[in-house]
């Protein structure tokens, strides 16, 4: 076989005399380009997203709703304890003075446990004041968010600790031991009450204006402490 290719008609190559592939060939304009339209797409949804999760600026009426509503909640879930401590320390005080007839007596023991109840996480206000309330993070928040942390304590340690002092002392009068251990939670209860007071005054300061009332109680002093 000879390699003289002379024979053959030199054609000088020409793209456009070439046959379109039935696939195509035509190229599609960049930005109709199926992954740009797919990375404007993802840029705007996450654009759109970060709008939308920008905090606001809240106003003066809003924030004063917003701790009202927090005070109001941390009011709700204290009474109950409140009012338990408050019962004890009453029951205890009576004791004390030989006032409590036989059949307060035989009452006692069934109070004292339904006080300690109010005052622990068994009782669903209590549950509810260290998990369900939500402070507004704002220059005000910030003080009745450490209030809301001393009431948590007020209730959870002074309060229930005391109620448990005098549930002891109701059957062992004379325990000196315990009689001071009580006399130290009194002192503390009254502390940590003004210690949340004190950051209500500082919320207040915030707007120039009353918050409602914290109605954290201030408990009757017990005999012999």
């Amino acid at each position: 076989m000879s390699d003289d290719f002379s024979d053959f008609e030199t054609v000088p190559f020409d793209p456009a005399s070439m046959p379109t592939s039935s696939l195509g060939i035509a190229k599609a304009v960049w930005y109709r380009r199926p992954w740009i339209l797919t990375s404007l797409a993802v840029v705007l949804i996450v654009a759109i997203s970060v709008v939308v999760d920008l905090p606001r600026p809240t106003t003066k009426a809003q924030d004063v709703a917003s701790q009202n509503a927090t005070i109001k909640q941390i009011n709700g879930d204290l009474a109950e304890c409140a009012f338990a401590v408050n019962e004890s320390f009453h029951i205890y005080n009576l004791e004390v003075a030989a006032k409590l007839s036989a059949s307060d007596k035989a009452q006692v023991p069934i109070l004292l446990t339904g006080d300690e109840t109010a005052c622990s996480f068994a009782s669903q206000p209590v549950y509810d004041l260290t998990n369900n309330i939500q402070v507004q993070d704002t220059k005000a928040g910030k003080h009745i968010d450490r209030m809301l942390s001393v009431v948590e304590h007020w209730i959870t340690d002074n309060a229930l600790a005391s109620i448990k002092d005098i549930q002891y002392l109701f059957n062992h009068h004379a325990d000196a031991s315990t009689i001071r251990h009580l006399g130290y939670q009194e002192r503390q209860l009254a502390t940590v009450r003004t210690q949340a007071l004190s950051d209500e005054v500082l919320a207040n300061r915030v707007f120039g204006l009353q918050l409602d009332r914290l109605k954290i109680p201030s408990l009757p002093h017990l005999r012999g402490t």
